[in-house]
């Protein structure tokens, strides 16, 4: 096997990217498992560490990419029995590698501990031709009739079931979802299984939203169409949506869903956000008795993102949509989507 590979390594926020062709290649300790990296997709969270907006400390220089998969080439003593893999599987790792015991392992949310790397930001990721998961990494083989691309999409998919789980839809529920990027996507096909009444996409694109009527939508509305509160004052006799999937990371989003939503209703919040959102408390209590859910990571739904699609219920491969070479990272930065094109999933082929 080769001793050096192509990589992007990011060197500090705002544009401080650069390819590399003549980084080492990882080698293997015990319990770990090298792989060749098929894709690695491009998430919003790497677009604001390219574009300098991010609001996270970190220390460079790194390989960025926490939303991969590849194939094992090597494997460290023991990591064969402790991962279940073996040579040329094709595998994904979760992003977040916990450690210890702390208050929130010990609770089963280890997405969240104190003591955590993370592949792709505190450890090099998949952005390179060959990265390496950890001894600690939660490791799966994924399905043959799962392709390449749809498990590259396996970790913002995971982050979606997520959030549909944490907003406990009910079957007479008429649910919102807003964003139509990976997650949003995700979040549409994942809302969808749980047969709510009504299950209506908002996203300002014309071509999103007739890509998420395909993938199971019911209606789906630009923010500012009129259409939207009128459909929704018809299903619901005027009370508003019983649940609001907030994913474009849009502030004018939240507070749209403070305006749809019903009393007691809930809104789950998974967007990362650019700036503050100024709201009247009031809404929270006083006027609506509110449930506002965050929603971070994907503890434990990983297995089931590939489960639902390799069952073919949910469709991985609609939701990558552009893939590019590690040598035209400022493309994939950087393209702008025509008013016809649906851009969701951006993703690099070592």
């Amino acid at each position: 096997m080769t001793k050096t590979m192509r990589a992007i390594r990011c060197h500090g926020y705002g544009r401080r990217h650069q390819v590399h062709g003549d980084i080492p290649v990882p080698t293997v300790g015990a319990h770990e498992v090298l792989v060749r990296v098929n894709m690695s997709g491009i998430c919003a969270a790497d677009r604001a560490m390219y574009f300098g907006t991010a609001p996270w400390d970190l220390r460079f220089p790194f390989t960025p990419g926490h939303e991969f998969t590849g194939t094992v080439v090597a494997l460290g003593e023991g990591a064969a029995a402790r991962h279940n893999v073996a040579l040329g599987d094709r595998t994904v790792a979760e992003l977040n590698v916990s450690y210890g015991n702390d208050f929130f392992r010990q609770r089963g949310l280890y997405h969240l501990t104190d003591t955590m790397d993370v592949l792709g930001a505190t450890l090099d990721g998949g952005w390179a031709e060959f990265m390496v998961y950890p001894a600690d990494a939660v490791v799966y083989k994924v399905p043959d009739n799962v392709s390449d691309a749809a498990a590259c999409y396996v970790e913002p998919l995971a982050n979606a079931i997520h959030g549909v789980q944490r907003a406990n839809i009910q079957f007479d529920d008429v649910v919102v979802v807003a964003g139509a990027g990976p997650i949003g996507m995700g979040m549409v096909q994942a809302a969808a299984l749980k047969t709510p009444r009504k299950l209506i996409l908002i996203n300002p694109g014309a071509a999103k939203r007739d890509l998420a009527l395909r993938l199971g939508a019911d209606l789906a509305f630009a923010p500012d169409d009129p259409k939207l509160r009128e459909t929704l004052d018809a299903l619901t006799q005027g009370r508003g949506c019983d649940v609001y999937l907030e994913a474009s990371g849009q502030t004018s989003s939240f507070t749209l869903a403070l305006d749809l939503v019903r009393k007691a209703g809930r809104i789950v919040v998974f967007g990362v956000y650019k700036a503050p959102v100024p709201v009247d408390l009031n809404v929270f209590g006083e006027f609506k008795e509110l449930d506002i859910l965050g929603g971070h990571l994907a503890p434990f739904t990983y297995g089931t993102a590939l489960g639902l699609m390799a069952r073919g219920l949910i469709d991985g491969d609609a939701c990558v949509t552009h893939t590019y070479a590690l040598e035209e990272m400022e493309q994939a930065f950087n393209k702008t989507p025509g008013p016809d094109e649906v851009q969701i999933k951006v993703v690099f082929a070592p």
